[in-house]
């Protein structure tokens, strides 16, 4: 028969069973998940891997995959697939980075709530900019509205202005020309409203006549389908039934419009991408669209959130500036068209 346990033995095997069962309400608690662990593994899925993300981060990868274990096992669930390349998401995974996202959002609503309270001011304020817009309209708004943050983050192109940079918490507030169609979370507040234009060697004689006729006499200098332009051009043509020749395709305006200054063609683009160009204006001729001509807008888009205000104080400076400096240089350049500040 077996002796029963002395009283030193019991206390130690409660006390064993005690911090076993303080671990387990600890991870009950979710102690394990903070928000730091919740960036990286946010900032794995964006960067698609770990090596890229602690290069992003400032961490090694192999911190960058502990931090991503120590959640999985918290969770007791695989958030990432390693069986497959390139990375991809399990089916909880995704639904906990959907979650992750809106967490970090919050998170950062409430850091910026509590620095306004103290400061005044953003610790920072991350800003995307088009680069047309940034080269022109750019340096003078960020001049007026310098003070609204301790510290700036500003970038321009295509993964610096799109949408899901704003999505994925990666940027607070765009100027873009995409359209960001039925978003409701999203703040859009339109800035401008200009025209698409041609824009051709000075010099060069223009054949009269439609696209078509200019296209045999001049090469067409395309903007990559990839840039919003370019997209937008494409649509434009495609729905007048004409087609272009493709010989030569770039993925900037300053590439475009240095093809055309060269003599080397012809181009479709808007004023603005012209104007950022300003010691160059008089070495191109400027014609007229056909048919009803193509226009795009540029706007400032944001999450609808409680710097609202804020948002749309940027907004309204970004016209100010773009009425007085910038809508007359736009209108010397197209006589012929309607440009809109406030569309």
């Amino acid at each position: 028969m077996r002796k029963p346990a002395s009283k030193t033995a019991v206390k130690k095997s409660t006390t064993k069973a005690a911090a076993t069962q303080t671990d387990a309400g600890q991870a009950n608690g979710r102690s394990w998940l903070n928000l730091r662990l919740i960036e990286v593994f946010v900032t794995v899925v964006q960067e698609d891997g770990m090596t890229h993300a602690a290069n992003r981060l400032g961490m090694t990868q192999s911190a960058v995959s502990q931090a991503i274990g120590t959640i999985e096992n918290g969770l007791g669930a695989q958030l990432i697939d390693r069986s497959k390349r390139p990375m991809q998401l399990t089916l909880f995974g995704n639904t906990f980075y959907e979650r992750a996202i809106e967490l970090l959002r919050r998170s950062r609503e409430l850091e910026q709530l509590v620095s306004l309270q103290q400061n005044a001011q953003l610790p920072l304020l991350r800003m995307g900019m088009v680069d047309s817009f940034a080269s022109t309209v750019g340096p003078v708004l960020m001049r007026e509205i310098a003070n609204m943050a301790s510290r700036w983050s500003v970038t321009s192109g295509v993964s610096g202005t799109d949408v899901r940079g704003l999505m994925e918490q990666r940027i607070d507030l765009i100027v873009t020309s995409d359209d960001i169609g039925d978003a409701p979370k999203l703040l859009d507040l339109p800035l401008l409203k200009e025209p698409f234009f041609i824009v051709a060697p000075k010099g060069v004689s223009v054949p009269g006549g439609g696209l078509e006729e200019l296209g045999r006499a001049l090469p067409f200098i395309r903007y990559s389908p990839g840039a919003f332009l370019g997209r937008q051009i494409d649509l434009y043509l495609r729905h007048h039934g004409l087609s272009l020749q493709r010989e030569y395709e770039f993925d900037t305006s300053d590439a475009v419009l240095a093809m055309v200054r060269a003599g080397l063609g012809w181009a479709i683009t808007t004023p603005l991408c012209v104007l950022k160009t300003r010691p160059l204006l008089e070495e191109y001729q400027y014609l007229p669209l056909p048919n009803e001509g193509l226009q795009r807008t540029l706007r400032l888009v944001a999450h609808q959130d409680e710097h609202a205000a804020l948002w749309e104080r940027i907004s309204a400076t970004a016209r100010t500036i773009l009425k007085h400096q910038w809508v007359p240089q736009i209108r010397s350049l197209t006589p012929w068209d309607k440009v809109m500040e406030n569309p």
